[in-house]
Parts: structure tokens; sequence; C-alpha cells
């Protein structure tokens, strides 16, 4: 059976080449597909012939081939190359079996590959394949599809905050509560993925960055509640106030500079006017979009009495406003800044305009380096930072470009405590071209 199965493993290598150099008609192609199909006659006179490989050798059955013939490590590196794990020889293989398993043998391997499926499509009957199953693969596509998921549901969000937009600008009535569901389901994402939905705010906000920052908002404020330990209830309620919280602004024309200004000063007060009028048991979506602007320590706006003490949501909701401000927009006309220094301009302002406690709480949650932050290793590789780790200054990071700067064909996952390595600078996405939601 050794030999048989010797002759038969030489016979397609044979047969592969004899594809790619001759036409059909070509006395070589004819010799080796007919050489082909003997060596499998003689090979399944006795019944079917299971070849298989394991850390690169071959096996017929459970015994291994030996000998170093023609085609061995040829065909054990193209199963491997092709996820293949075994391939089952049946009789009667004929010249169609023969041609086909040659021809998938010399297709480009790669992820979408499916052996099976393209022998089907040559009309081999004759030669089943068992495929190895890519672990990583499929945890790649995994997260490839929930990505796919949680950007539908991001932009479902958007689209939702557009239309209550629209009908509260034009007066009409309105029901806060067609958002909870989806709500809801970012506070679920949050709980199973945190780097996946922090991932979402980092998306480009492009010609609705008002829609988008209410949004992004809203999973910050998200973040603050979840590590208070605020109940379910309560993370609904805090989740639509961050969502309204800048409302207002769609009362007023962002294309005239006359107006910019009053909008700035006026969209709190207007706010929550417009939401005073909308059913909600608690009150909150209002409060917030009026006290969102308020310091802790007397400053911002509107103006109140001295002894006046904001909503706790208004204070979680401000910390976000401006943590989200900072790292896409800049503060005050300055440059976008890295999501690092936005946490230590946070912690600048706790005690002052920020509530000390949500503003170091939320610092706390988003770490030295917050997900979601572009990192550059003292390699020279780059990766996004895609977890928070127990020592502040070694997070787990997605390694996504080596150290000649070119992306890699899969992102490196890497715990930094674990690695030689160690995270040199922060650097912007976009001097690198990364676009970081992509990652995580």
């Amino acid at each position: 059976m050794n030999t048989q199965a010797t002759d038969l493993i030489a016979s397609v290598s044979t047969m592969r080449k004899a594809i790619q150099l001759y036409p059909e008609s070509h006395p070589a192609y004819r010799q080796a597909a007919d050489g082909f199909v003997q060596a499998a006659a003689d090979a399944l006179a006795s019944g079917p012939l299971v070849i298989n490989v394991y850390e690169g050798r071959l096996y017929a059955g459970s015994d291994v081939i030996t000998g170093d013939g023609p085609g061995m490590s040829s065909l054990a590196d193209a199963m491997d190359a092709r996820l293949v794990e075994s391939l089952t020889f049946e009789a009667p293989f004929e010249e169609r079996d023969a041609k086909g398993l040659a021809e998938v043998l010399n297709l480009r391997p790669s992820p979408e590959l499916d052996v099976e499926e393209e022998l089907g499509k040559r009309g081999v009957r004759h030669v089943h394949v068992g495929t190895i199953t890519d672990e990583e693969a499929e945890e790649r596509a995994e997260r490839d599809r929930r990505r796919q998921e949680d950007r539908a549901l991001y932009h479902r969000l958007v689209a939702q905050l557009r239309r209550l937009s629209d009908m509260l600008k034009r007066g009409e009535d309105v029901e806060l509560s067609t958002a909870v569901p989806m709500v809801e389901q970012i506070m679920k994402r949050l709980m199973e993925d945190e780097a996946a939905v922090l991932g979402m705010a980092t998306i480009n906000a492009g010609s609705e960055e008002e829609l988008l920052h209410g949004i992004n908002v809203m999973i910050y404020s998200l973040h603050i509640g979840v590590a208070l330990g605020l109940p379910e209830d309560g993370l609904t309620s805090l989740g639509i106030s961050a969502l309204t919280h800048d409302i207002g602004k769609v009362a007023f024309d962002r294309d005239d500079p006359a107006q910019e200004a009053e909008m700035e000063r006026l969209h709190p007060t207007v706010g929550a006017d417009m939401l005073s009028r909308v059913p909600d048991e608690t009150h909150a979506p209002m409060l917030v979009a009026y006290e969102h602007h308020m310091g802790t320590d007397g400053s911002g706006f509107p103006e109140r009495q001295g002894d006046y003490v904001a909503h706790p949501y208004s204070r979680m909701v401000s910390v976000a406003n401006r943590y989200d401000r900072l790292s896409k927009a800049g503060d005050n006309g300055e440059p976008t800044t890295t999501p690092d220094k936005a946490v230590a301009a946070l912690l600048r302002r706790a005690g002052g305009e920020l509530d000390p406690f949500f503003a170091r709480l939320f610092v706390r949650v988003l770490g030295v380096f917050p997900i979601g932050c572009v990192v550059r290793l003292s390699d020279h590789s780059v990766g996004v930072v895609s977890a928070r780790g127990e020592d502040l200054f070694a997070p787990q990071v997605r390694v996504v470009l080596g150290v000649d700067g070119i992306e890699l064909d899969e992102p490196i996952d890497v715990d930094m405590a674990q690695d030689e390595r160690s995270v040199v600078e922060v650097v912007a996405p976009e001097n690198l071209g990364v676009t970081v939601s992509e990652y995580l």
C-alpha cells in the first residue's frame, strides 16, 4: 500500500505540472492524465484510500508514507496551504477527477478558497476533502461580522437621531422611547466588547459631525455610568439624555455666521424647551440639555444661582462631551489632540469646569492609553490600543503596521506587559493613514 500511495502522490505532482505546461491534446498531458488514472486504479483496488497530512508529513490512513519520492513535499505543502487535512480517493477514479483535483491544487491559496466547492465546480466526484479548521481565521471572520453589525447599529442610531432632530425642529410630537432599543443594544455591546463600542466613537464625522458627536457622547457617558454601577433603567435614561444633549442646535442655521454664536450660547435653553414638550417620566433629557455646559465651579452657561447643583447625568455628559470635543475637533479652535492628551486635559479641568469625581472616574476607566489610541512601539511598529492592561502603561495593543511602516496582512494582538517592546509615543492616526475603527 505504501508503494501504491507513493505512486499516486507522484502522479498528482506530474498532473499538476502537465496542466500548467501543456494543452490537453499534448502527448505529455495525455501521459500524465492516463498515468494518474492508472495509479489511482492500482491504489484503490482494495478500497478507498485516504491521504492525510500532519505536521508536513503524509500518511496513508494512519500509516506514515515513508521515502522521499517525487511530489511528496509538494503535495504536503499544497494541502497545508489550502487547509486540506485529507484527500479521500474512491473508485472509479476518472480523468475528470484527475484534472479537477490537479487544477484545484494549483489555485492560489487564500482565506476565501473553498477546495470542496472548487472540486464540485469541476465535476470531481471521486475525491473528497477533509478541511483543517483555522481557528484564527474563524475568529477574524467573527470579529469582522460583529464589526459590520456594530457599524450598522451605529448608522441606525445616526438615522434615528436625525429623524428626532428633524421632527423637533418642525415642532412635531416625538417619543424618545423610539431610540431606547438601540441605546440598550449599545449598552449590551459595551458589556460584551468594550473595545468595539469605543471603536464606534472613532468613526470620522464627515458631514454629520453633530449627529455623530451626540452618539459618541452617549457612548462615553454610558462608559461612566457602567463604571459607576448604574442600574439598567438608569443607564437607558443616561444614554437617551446624552444622545439628545445638543438637540437645541437644530433650531439654528449653522451656515449663517450670525446664528453660530447665538447657537453656542442659547442651544441649552432652546434644547430644554424642545424636550420639555416630549413625554419622559424622569425629565432627565430636558435637564441634561439645559445643564451640560454648567461648570461645577460656577462657570459656563446658562446663568444660575450660586447654589445651583446640576443633575448627576448632566455632570457625566459634560465630561463625555468635553472628551469627544477634545479628541475629535480640538478645543477652542486648537488642533485635534491625541486621546492621551485629551485625558490629561480632562484632569486639568477636574474640580473646575468638570465634576472632579466623574472626570477622574472617566479617566480611570479610559486609562493612560485609551482604547483607540494609535501608538508607536520601540521597534517602530504601530498598533491600536485594544484593551487596558493591569499595568496602566502596558495596554493590549493590536499591531497593524510593521517596522517598515507597511500594513500587516493580519493585525497581531500583543500584551505589552508580556512583550519586550514598549510604547514610546501616541501618534495621530491621520498622520499614518490608520482608520482606528477598522481594527476595533
